[in-house]
Parts: structure tokens; C-alpha cells; sequence
């Protein structure tokens, strides 16, 4: 059957560009692109879309077009929304169980009377990187230097995942996405971030991370894979030292997530196969 995957018109958060990535590597067929906050305007052919990532900027677009047969799977949705969608509990029962990315939207839906479990992520699954690189940098990604002292802070990198407002094309979108996943892969020594969407695929590719970001019901998910957390402090200044950096180990999490996605999509007689390089 034909598949489409998540694009994100009104997001320059790469972190959702991240995630249809994720997903894309386990598809071996061609897919098209549908945007998850116009998901009811939808009027190609059927299709299957995996509903993965944060629902959504557009919550009155809700339910999906009829075209579209939703694979719920790493499906997130924040408290403040709950009643929007419990208005379509119907829908949800319709394709459930519905695969969540973490245990507070499964609770959630499962409130519902509505048949839910945590899925995890498809970003859990990118294939561990092959060759450590020869010149390992420290990257911090949304998160400052000035706060780690000054000392251990010479030749850090800063990046950023969150794309200039003046791109607004999924086509650079997804370059920018895919030139930062490599990135990581062939340089990072280790990466702090306060982005789960950086955390969970530079784990998965056998980096070294930590989380600095904000401990809610949405960021749990990265105890899952053990990626170690840290408050960081404005002073006296964090060493980077005394950061609980170590490499990341859960074949066993990503052999799970895998092969669950894979059975849900084959379930609809889309073609898969493992994750790549690339």
C-alpha cells in the first residue's frame, strides 16, 4: 500500500524533521510527504501515514482526511489538548492500540476507554555509528557554553535545532535535518542538549549524550534508553568533566521499537527494512 510520511509546514523545530527521518529508514518503498497540521485537507489516493511525533499546531484539523489509515505510533500529545481530542475517541478506537512516544499520552488515552501503549520512538532506532570519529568534539545543541567553565569550554561546537524563519520549505527542512544527523555521526565525542529529538538519535547512533532539557511526562521517554540528566548550574560553572557522559548501549530497546514499527506497517502491506547509515 502506498505510505506517506509526516511534514511540518508550521514547525522550524528540526527535531520533527528528525523524527519522519527516523521513520523513513525503515521504509523500502517510495513515500510521499502529508503535513500533520493539515492532515484533514489530505485528497490524494489512500494511504498509510505513521502518526509519530507531537500533535499538533493545528488542533481543529483533527481528525486525518478519510484517504489516510493512520499507524499510531510514537504518538505525543500534550495535557492542554486532551479534551480537543477526546472528542474523537471514536477515531482513536478505530485504529487502536495507539502507540505512544511516552507514558503520560498512553495514561491519557487510556482514560479514554481507548486501547494505548508506549510505542517509544522511531528515533530510538538509528543504526549505531561504525567508526568512532578521529577528532571528537563536544557539541552543545540549544544549550550555551557560558554555562560550563570557561577552562573546558575551548573548541565546543554550538549548534541549533531550530531552522532560520525564513525557511519554510519541508525540502530544506529535511537537508538541514539530515546534514545535523550526520554531523553527529561522523564528529560528536559527546553531545549535551536539551533536545530530546538530538538526545535520542545521537544515543541511538552510540554517541555519548546528555539531557539538560526540562523533566516532564513528554521528556520521560528518555529514561527508556538510560541517557543520563543533569541540571546544569549557572554557578559556580558546570565542569564538563563532571558531565555523566558515557557510550549509550540498548540493542534490545531498539530491536523491540523495530521490530513493532515493522509489524504494524507490514500489517498494512507496506515494505521494510532495518535502518541504515545515510
Amino acid at each position: 500500500m502506498k505510505i506517506s510520511l509526516l511534514t511540518y509546514s508550521n514547525s522550524n523545530n528540526i527535531g520533527d524533521n528528525i523524527q519522519t527521518i527516523a521513520v523513513s529508514k525503515h521504509i523500502d518503498q517510495r513515500y510521499d510527504l502529508v503535513d500533520r497540521d493539515f492532515i484533514n485537507s489530505y485528497n490524494g489516493e489512500p494511504c498509510v501515514v505513521v502518526m509519530n511525533g507531537w500533535f499538533t499546531h493545528e488542533p481543529r484539523n483533527w481528525p486525518p482526511a478519510p484517504g489516510i489509515t493512520p499507524v499510531f505510533f510514537g504518538f505525543h500529545l500534550i495535557p492542554e489538548l486532551a479534551a480537543e481530542f477526546e472528542k474523537h475517541k471514536a477515531y482513536f478506537e478505530r485504529f487502536a492500540p495507539i502507540g505512544c512516544r511516552d507514558q503520560a499520552t498512553a495514561d491519557m488515552i487510556k482514560s479514554w476507554g481507548v486501547e494505548a501503549y508506549v510505542s517509544g520512538c522511531a528515533t530510538m532506532t538509528f543504526k549505531t555509528r561504525s567508526k568512532e570519529p578521529d577528532d571528537p568534539k563536544i557539541i552543545f545543541v540549544d544549550h550555551t557554553r557560558r554555562d560550563f567553565h570557561r577552562g573546558q569550554r575551548k573548541g565546543c561546537i554550538e549548534l541549533a535545532h531550530e531552522a532560520p524563519f525564513y525557511i519554510s520549505g519541508s525540502t530544506a527542512k529535511f537537508a538541514i535535518a539530515g546534514e545535523l544527523l550526520n554531523y553527529y555521526r561522523q564528529n560528536a565525542g559527546l553531545v549535551v542538549t536539551s533536545r530530546i529529538h538530538c538526545a535520542m538519535p545521537c544515543a541511538a547512533m552510540g554517541i555519548p549524550v546528555v539531557y539538560t532539557g526540562k523533566r516532564d511526562g513528554r521528556t520521560a521517554i528518555i529514561d527508556m534508553i538510560g541517557i543520563p540528566t543533569v541540571k546544569i548550574r549557572h554557578f559556580p560553572r558546570t565542569k564538563i568533566t563532571s558531565l555523566p557522559a558515557q557510550k549509550p548501549s540498548f540493542e534490545d530497546v531498539k530491536r523491540r521499537v523495530t521490530s513493532d514499527l515493522h509489524a504494524r506497517l507490514s500489517s498494512h502491506g507496506v515494505k521494510v527494512r532495518a535502518p541504515c547509515d545515510g
